[in-house]
């Protein structure tokens, strides 16, 4: 049945597509939109709301995508779920569904899948030759993991010249999992946490489900600013400072060391407690010394083996100071209760037997020929990346704006993520875009996707290129 419903957007906030999409999960939940009601044809429905046809379209996916609707071809759009269960709003970054079958997917900063499958394969036969140690693998872990497999965490966060011992690592599901567990761990709802000012989305995502504000910090080409942090943590006192020194997310920086020195001298002269994520800090060939190695009492170190191994390999650790490890360790254990078991061997093996270090060649080497492709479909426009990175941040040439050429490009099946996805708080958008190069399936497939920006764009050049 069609029904004559139309949204109410007085009040709300945010893009209009969430708008629409908020006042359809409203609707549903008050009962003023049944089960199988048919939602309005989304022309109509732009031109009574005076916005785009886009608009309208993003708005149904997102209330498709939250499960309250699901459309057909040739008969509409209707309403499927009896909205009594609140429905995520991730940010865009977490709601394209899988990673790379979905057309051109430029969207995700994931890296190859590479050749981890069939290292693993080998692996998983060494370990079922001992019976013993499967059984110990399928059993519960007690104090984070065991020892050899914390031993190996150890090793890992070494080679950014983190000093710590397996007291203080904790073993997570991945390096999102550490970042969750330590803003859990440290912090409070209505907390304040410091954070560049433009940002990992999924760090946003966690603040919001924390109840925890944050408060941008102006950054530069060399990352966080440090006479910006200083000024930060005067106005607003935080609980913590979140930072990614290490092709920082969006825009590829590398912190250089005499920034990380300083922005050391802020955080310990006022003593404040920092969550460093470094988990793409394998990337440059001369892997960076980590801020926790500056000053160890004062930061919580994440990181993990999913982008520099395999995506699949979700084990991350956690390295922290001894006042902080106990409220780490006991949030990890009560949110995920222990890192698979098997995971942390497969790890602990690729590190100890130079599989690992193989992988990760591959990805420096597979990231550089993808940049180039990048590099030279967008030549001559004001691009940043490092040359080891999958990412690009491309800052538009006029009259160009980052949710036009994302619309465009979702058009023609490229999907990539505008500025407004890493915007901390009020502050307006970019105009800029980020390309993710690893997170398409071959180079050949990412060359397509960067003609179709290419030819988009089609405008007059930007400023020169830059690969740092």
């Amino acid at each position: 049945m069609m029904t004559s419903w139309m949204p109410e957007l007085r009040g709300r906030s945010g893009p209009k597509y969430i708008q629409i999409a908020d006042a359809i999960a409203e609707a549903i939940h008050e009962g003023d939109l049944d089960t199988e009601a048919k939602l309005p044809a989304m022309r109509n429905l732009a031109y009574d709301l005076g916005v785009t046809l886009g608009t309208v379209s993003r708005a149904y996916q997102e209330a498709e995508r939250r499960g309250l609707v699901g459309g057909e071809v040739g008969r509409g759009t209707y309403v499927k779920s009896d909205g009594r269960y609140p429905q995520p709003r991730a940010p865009r970054a977490f709601a394209l569904g899988g990673v790379r079958d979905n057309g051109i997917n430029l969207s995700m900063a994931v890296p190859p899948l590479g050749d981890g499958g069939s290292a693993l394969a080998e692996t998983i036969r060494e370990i079922s030759k001992d019976g013993d140690m499967c059984g110990d693998l399928m059993d519960y872990q007690g104090h984070s993991g065991l020892a050899r497999h914390r031993y190996a965490g150890v090793q890992w966060v070494a080679r950014a010249d983190v000093d710590t011992d397996i007291e203080c690592l904790t073993i997570t599901n991945g390096t999102q999992h550490g970042l969750l567990i330590s803003m859990m761990a440290l912090t409070r709802p209505g907390d304040t946490v410091l954070v560049e000012n433009i940002t990992y989305p999924g760090i946003i995502h966690i603040a919001s489900q924390l109840g925890v504000r944050l408060a941008p910090v102006e950054i530069d080409h060399h990352g966080m600013k440090a006479d910006a942090l200083e000024e930060a943590i005067l106005e607003h006192r935080p609980s913590a400072v979140y930072l990614v020194p290490t092709v920082q997310n969006p825009t590829a920086v590398i912190m250089p060391m005499a920034r990380r020195q300083a922005i050391a001298e802020v955080v310990q002269r006022h003593r404040v407690l920092v969550i460093e994520d470094d988990i793409w800090g394998f990337l440059p060939d001369q892997q960076m010394t980590a801020i926790a190695a500056l000053i160890p009492d004062q930061v919580v170190y994440v990181t993990g083996l999913s982008k520099a191994m395999a995506p699949g390999l979700r084990v991350g650790y956690v390295a922290a100071p001894p006042g902080a490890n106990d409220a780490i360790r006991a949030t990890s254990r009560m949110s995920g209760w222990m890192t698979p078991p098997l995971m942390a061997e497969v790890a602990m093996r690729w590190l100890d037997d130079g599989t690992g270090e193989k992988l990760m060649a591959w990805q420096r080497n597979e990231a550089k020929a993808r940049m180039k492709i990048a590099a030279d479909a967008l030549a001559g426009h004001d691009i940043y990346g490092h040359e080891h990175s999958y990412q690009i941040w491309l800052t538009l040439p006029d009259p160009w704006r980052g949710e036009t050429v994302r619309q465009q490009a979702e058009a023609r099946g490229v999907f990539l993520l505008s500025g407004e996805s890493f915007v901390v708080g009020r502050q307006p958008a970019p105009h800029a875009i980020r390309i993710c190069i690893g997170s398409c399936r071959t180079q050949g497939e990412l060359e397509q996707g960067m003609t179709i920006i290419r030819d988009i764009l089609n405008g007059p050049g930007g400023a020169a290129l830059v690969i740092a």
